[in-house]
């Protein structure tokens, strides 16, 4: 090595050091990323975390934090998307349908499952006249509709899940750990599971229905599917409820 070199390397000794030092560290960086291992929001590092999401339609938008974009190809899918330890937003959107929100942390390699609630903004149905055999049987049992008590709670179509009317509040008992989901000031006076889930409930009370989900964490989504009167309802089959708003009796899909 030549006398000019050397000198060289003596003077911008410090500055190669800073330049090696930089490399070593993208290096790890970047293997460190390849394995999994992101920064929290406190600068600690973690490893990612997965979340996993059961989207029931096709063509649905879905936002991570405001940036990344997914759109859905079909019924049922299930994604898994790799995220940092730290806090996150998801956002769901489908045209015909209200807007879906949860926020919630991921922790270091842990996991998250979301299944979002799709509720049409313009909901669809039919009316059911007098002279329809079943209208006088529906409606009446719809006017006779019990709310659930603790001594008689309403059963999740699975078997796993509890739900009743305590002093007015909304509540929901799964695995043994019970919840208040809601405790409006107006009387309910209607209230179900919303189709075969255990973790969102669908009720009546004062002009509308809604479905709102029963964890509090994060955002807890609360959804209109009919305004009217005064309806109450029962539910049908899986993916309809029958409503009674005054003397107008009505097949209204949810």
């Amino acid at each position: 090595m030549d006398d000019k070199v050397k000198t060289h390397l003596k003077k911008y000794k410090p500055e190669y050091i800073i330049l090696v030092l930089a490399i070593v560290a993208l290096l790890i960086g970047f293997i460190g990323y390849k394995k999994g291992y992101r920064f929290t929001e406190n600068f600690m590092i973690g490893k990612a975390g997965k979340l996993s999401l059961n989207v029931a339609l096709p063509l649905a938008n879905i936002f991570i934090d405001e940036g990344e974009k997914i759109v859905t190809t079909k019924d049922n899918e299930l994604l898994e998307i790799s995220l940092s330890p730290r806090k996150h937003t998801v956002i769901i959107s489908r045209e015909g349908y209200f807007p879906w929100k949860k926020d919630f942390v991921m922790q270091s390699e842990g996991k998250v499952d979301l299944s979002p609630v799709f509720v049409s903004s313009n909901p669809s149905g039919m009316v059911i006249t007098n002279k329809d055999p079943e209208f006088w049987k529906i409606r009446n049992k719809i006017i006779v509709d019990p709310v659930p008590t603790k001594e008689s709670p309403r059963i999740s179509k699975d078997g796993k899940a509890k739900l009743w009317l305590d002093d007015n509040a909304v509540m929901v008992e799964i695995a043994s750990t019970t919840k208040t989901v809601i405790q409006p000031d107006p009387a309910i006076r209607n209230l179900y599971f919303y189709k075969d889930r255990t973790d969102v409930i669908i009720f009546s009370i004062n002009n509308a229905i809604y479905a709102i989900e029963v964890e509090k964490d994060g955002t807890q989504n609360f959804l209109p599917i009919y305004k009217g009167a005064s309806p109450s309802f029962i539910e049908g089959a899986l993916d309809y409820i029958y409503v009674l708003d005054g003397e107008i009796l009505m097949q209204v899909y949810i």
